[in-house]
């Protein structure tokens, strides 16, 4: 009846054979591949394969009319009727005794033992007739009972695969859903866990699997409690609070956890923690604070860009570079004007630090008021004018990078504090903000002013120029490396302008040696380009004086200063600026090693080793004795 029927109605329908003892070997003779959608059966039957599968079971519904036809035809052969039922007896049986004047004795069972028991039993008090399924018939016709099949209408049997296919359709989809959902859930790089109203883990992605060093699908199921210890789920189910960017370690994993419940109206039904590897957050947060800076924030010079061949020059880059190979603060001491930013940019394209930001703040530019919201950024309303968003400091948009800090002097007093906690703990605080954000940062700072005398002055606080000058490099002034002048220029002009500046920049050289510089390269550089431009706009036959008096008579000045003869103005000038050169050197090391106490302050202030300026002495010590 049930294949005709599905035929009738274009649905495939297997059908398999057998009472309550012959569902173990039939359900292994059961294909597993495509898996039953859904079982359609009836009775004790329905009710076994339900236990056995866990597969959905629609049960053939034997309705009142069908049980009344078969009480009509049993009643032909006795008044005495047992009617079996599985576990639930038949309703309005009560009824039917009165209206058809018989009667009804149920037989309810859970097993076939139990069925055929119930069934001697009647057979050894009475003449029953038995009304039930295919076992009820087989044992009344074992112990010598009459009895009749309990049919179902054609109708009822339609009624039931109609709701089967249903069911099956509607399970398809589900099963379609829970499939995408968990090809997403594990696709994401967050490890997902979720736990219902008991605590049983319900789902575990592939992701919290890997990050937790577990078997996914050996936890399903399971309590949370017991399976994942400390995942705190538990607490979450309790107080239904949710708990946002929480660190915990959990089998031995640090991780960052939002655990928030799953509620059902005001109830809490479940919760959820979504989780990553805090090694994994603070990598992304190195890589996203790379993206925001890195259109601003780079260090563009090298040391190939610090042009110099004297040997206080190459001593000096020679130093910075093992100060790069190091995460040391480092102290810059040089006037103005000698290249300290280069030397910083240097070191920080030198060291493991080239690829993350170099952040350069000028201490001095800044009003004192915008400092520290601008070095220690600032939270939603700190005072008026702020962001709504709040705003990331200098030192965090440095993180992991370099982050220079030009004119430390002009830092107030009361900001200094701060800078210490920075350099001691790498750890910032915005203003008006009460959380604690890590920075790995290298810091590097410069002054133009002699760190001993801020310090003595009180503008430096001593425990920070300790700090800051844990490495400590200065800058030699031009006046100390005069025969870098000529390379200088030749860098400043490029090679098309020194060919045509060839003749007036040999003469201007001997100018350029007798000079103090006190504005050092940056002075140099003016001055270059000046004369370039000058040379081009003035008349060709104006001797070098006449235009070093049009754009910088001070030079012309300290030359006549030296007691070079008028008369020599229009004579070409000493071109042997090696010589000159050295006889500056030689007159400001004597200068120097006089007005120090020392030779150790003397090389000090010279910007060169010890063992260099004993050398150097030595020198000229053999020079005037010959």
């Amino acid at each position: 009846m049930a294949l005709a029927i599905a035929d009738e109605l274009s649905i495939s329908l297997e059908v398999y054979v057998g009472g309550m003892d012959d569902l173990p070997s039939l359900l292994n003779q059961i294909k597993k591949d495509p898996p039953v959608d859904v079982f359609v059966s009836r009775g004790g039957n329905a009710g076994l394969l339900g236990e056995l599968t866990g597969t959905p079971v629609i049960q053939v519904r034997t309705g009142p009319f069908d049980v009344l036809s078969c009480i009509a035809i049993a009643k032909e052969i006795s008044c005495n009727i047992a009617l079996t039922s599985y576990r639930e007896p038949f309703l309005g049986t009560e009824l039917m005794e009165k209206t058809m004047g018989v009667m009804i004795t149920p037989i309810i069972f859970s097993n076939m033992i139990d069925l055929e028991r119930q069934i001697q039993q009647a057979a050894d008090e009475g003449q029953y007739c038995v009304v039930g399924g295919g076992p009820s018939v087989n044992f009344a016709n074992k112990y010598g009972l009459p009895s009749v099949f309990l049919s179902t209408s054609p109708e009822n049997i339609k009624d039931a695969i109609l709701r089967a296919v249903e069911i099956g359709n509607s399970n398809r989809i589900e099963k379609r859903k829970n499939s995408r959902l968990t090809a997403i859930l594990d696709s994401i790089y967050d490890g997902v866990i979720v736990v219902n109203q008991e605590g049983q883990i319900e789902l575990i992605n592939s992701a919290a699997a890997r990050i937790l060093r577990c078997d996914a699908a050996s936890l399903t199921h399971k309590n949370v409690i017991d399976s994942i210890p400390n995942t705190q789920l538990d607490k979450v189910l309790r107080n239904g609070l949710a708990e946002i960017g929480e660190i915990q370690t959990i089998r031995n994993v640090h991780i960052v956890t939002n655990r928030v419940p799953i509620k059902d109206g005001e109830h809490t039904v479940g919760a959820v923690a979504t989780f990553q590897e805090v090694a994994g957050v603070m990598k992304a947060e190195r890589k996203v604070r790379r993206e925001i800076t890195a259109g601003g924030f780079k260090a563009r010079f090298n040391f190939q860009d610090v042009i110099g061949t004297t040997p206080i020059m190459e001593e000096k880059k020679e130093m910075a570079k093992w100060f790069a190979e190091s995460n040391l603060t480092v102290l810059i001491y040089g006037p103005s004007g000698t290249g300290k930013e280069l030397f910083a940019q240097s070191i920080h394209n030198y060291s493991s630090r080239c690829c993350s930001p170099f952040v350069a703040v000028n201490c001095g530019a800044l009003p004192p008021s915008l400092l520290e919201s601008e070095l220690f950024g600032y939270e939603e309303g700190a005072f008026t004018g702020a962001s709504r968003k709040g705003k990331s400091g200098l030192f965090e948009l440095a993180h992991t990078g370099t982050i220079f800090l030009d004119e430390i002097e002009a830092l107030p007093i009361e900001l200094q504090s701060r800078l210490l906690r920075v350099l001691q703990e790498r750890e910032v605080i915005r203003v008006g903000g009460e959380q604690i954000i890590p920075v790995d940062i290298r810091v590097i700072a410069a002054t133009n002013q002699s760190p001993d005398r801020l310090v003595a002055d009180k503008k430096m606080r001593s425990d920070l120029f300790y700090r800051l000058s844990v490495l400590y490099l200065e800058i030699p002034s031009l006046a100390m490396r005069k025969p870098d002048i000529p390379l200088l220029c030749q860098h400043f002009l490029g090679p098309d302008a020194c060919k045509d500046l060839k003749p007036v920049m040999e003469k201007v050289m001997y100018y350029f040696a007798a000079y103090s510089w006190p504005g050092n390269i940056r002075e140099l550089y003016n001055i270059v380009q000046r004369l370039a431009f000058f040379r081009k706009k003035s008349n060709i036959q104006d001797t070098v004086e006449e235009i070093l008096q049009k754009i910088c008579p001070e030079i012309l000045a300290a030359t006549r200063d030296e007691g070079e003869p008028k008369s020599q103005q229009n004579e070409e000038p000493v071109t042997d600026l090696r010589n000159e050169l050295a006889l500056h050197e030689r007159e400001y090391i004597d200068e120097i090693v006089k007005d120090s106490r020392n030779m150790e302050e003397a090389a000090k202030r010279l910007g060169i080793g010890l063992s260099t300026l004993w050398r150097k002495v030595k020198k000229i010590r053999e020079e005037e004795k010959n």
